[in-house]
């Protein structure tokens, strides 16, 4: 017996399956019968799913459903001409001008000419664009790639490997250890459209990367991103992971990190939100070697009527793991932080010590966060705990200061800066934390030079 097709509730989702079924046939890969497959269950996938919902447990604060009205057509890779000054507007000058690898996608296209590709191969890395790898994946990018995934339980992420149109691969083999981050740069300017890309890393036994992702938009163009970033952080391996989202207001961005620790390995990563109407950053980790440990943390600045939710998955798979997680958010207007947190604890998975924090500084009575910390235990040894807070500003605290000559306004950014510093502390680089630290007084609307 024929089972019956799944009938879309809304225009946008069926729209998504009309782009990929119109789309596939010019989609990077299409010739190769590997990338097809993956693509067709991919979308396979979605279908099942549709899009994400408040009925849906991990989308309850983010309905999808409801804030997509649309599918925008696909980014096309047009030759948009992006100039060091206009780099250095939409990322701030601090970030902009980082010592560092750079890898600069425009439209999903990695683009050769503002890139430092040749440094990074002398180096020891191995990067190669997602475009040209879905013609000829090298056959580390092969085994990797769909393969860190949550298609199967999220939409989101199985559409953005139907759509994949750019991206990057970087490996870093053996022993290898980069004298400088690499910086990839996300950027697009031009007409309304859909950026899907996916970036698969992959650190060898023993190596090192420092990585930080950028977002930003030219112009206030209206722009449907779906990123998703692979990582395989490999035995005694080590990676530092950051992302900086500073998008503009007519921008919805979905981003997903999905995060495998082999043994032994260390994985640190931090956000960085001001940015976007619409913001979801998704964190899937798993540690599947012992010995491992994760630290994420973050800070979100929203205004107006921005919406900003950070879902976390951290699975213990095997004993004696340690994960943390911090994050803060400052909300002003009518702007609505979202938190979610889950840590599973597999059964054998002894000695895992896994806490989590979650903290929102409310600057108006009408800004509003959701916190939903979650445990999952199956084993008796271990040490887990996670806690949430909000509140306003401590009068006492404001009041001490303006009590010694320090004008409210001043006073406030002050303790607002403190806040978000606590999270921004955990940063490793000293460049990125100052540059990071000033991003937030610019939001501020504060110069404590």
């Amino acid at each position: 017996m024929e089972l019956p097709v799944k009938q879309f509730q809304t225009r946008a989702e069926q729209a998504f399956v009309d782009l990929f079924n119109a789309a596939e046939q010019g989609l990077p890969g299409a010739g190769n019968p590997w990338v097809a497959d993956l693509r067709a269950k991919a979308i396979d996938a979605y279908e099942a799913l549709g899009l994400p919902h408040r009925r849906v447990e991990a989308w309850k604060y983010t309905d999808l459903r409801s804030r997509l009205t649309e599918a925008l057509p696909l980014a096309r890779a047009t030759g948009v001409a992006v100039t060091e000054a206009e780099l250095e507007k939409a990322l701030g000058a601090e970030i902009a001008g980082l010592l560092a690898y750079r890898l600069v996608i425009v439209e999903g296209e990695l683009r050769a000419e503002l890139s430092d590709l040749a440094g990074l191969k002398a180096a020891g890395a191995e990067v190669i664009s997602i475009t040209e790898a879905l013609q000829k994946p090298p056959r580390w990018l092969k085994a990797a790639l769909g393969k860190i995934n949550a298609q199967d339980r999220d939409p989101v992420v199985a559409l953005n490997l139907a759509l994949m149109s750019g991206g990057v691969g970087l490996r870093l083999a053996k022993g290898v250890t980069l004298d400088k981050p690499v910086h990839l740069i996300h950027i697009d300017g031009g007409e309304p459209a859909s950026v899907v890309t996916r970036n698969v890393v992959l650190v060898e036994e023993g190596a090192s990367l420092d990585l930080l992702e950028s977002y930003a938009s030219l112009g206030g163009r209206e722009l449907q991103r779906n990123a998703v970033t692979e990582i395989e952080v490999g035995d005694r391996a080590g990676v530092n992971h950051v992302k900086l989202q500073r998008e503009e207001e007519a921008a919805f961005h979905l981003v997903t990190w999905l995060v495998k620790l082999d043994a032994d390995a260390n994985y640190k990563a931090f956000q960085f939100s001001t940015g976007a109407a619409l913001s979801r950053s998704q964190i899937y980790a798993a540690f599947t070697g012992e010995g491992s440990t994760l630290d994420v943390s973050g800070a979100l600045l929203m205004r107006g009527h921005q919406h900003c939710d950070t879902t976390l998955l951290v699975e213990h798979r095997v004993p004696r793991c340690v994960s943390r997680e911090l994050f803060k958010a400052v909300l002003d207007n009518e702007a609505r932080g979202v938190f979610q947190g889950k840590i599973i604890v597999s059964p054998g998975a002894q000695k895992t010590d896994g806490k989590q924090v979650a903290q929102a500084l409310l600057l108006s009575e009408t800004a509003e966060f959701d916190s939903k910390p979650e445990l999952e235990i199956f084993a008796d040894d271990v040490v887990c705990g996670h806690g949430s807070t909000s509140g306003q500003i401590d009068e006492d605290l404001l009041f001490y200061l303006e009590a010694r000559g320090i004008p409210e306004d001043q006073a406030r950014a002050l303790l607002i800066q403190a806040f978000v510093g606590e999270a921004v502390e955990r940063l490793e680089h000293e460049g990125l934390r100052e540059a990071l630290l000033k991003a937030s007084a610019e939001w501020l609307g504060v110069n404590f030079d």
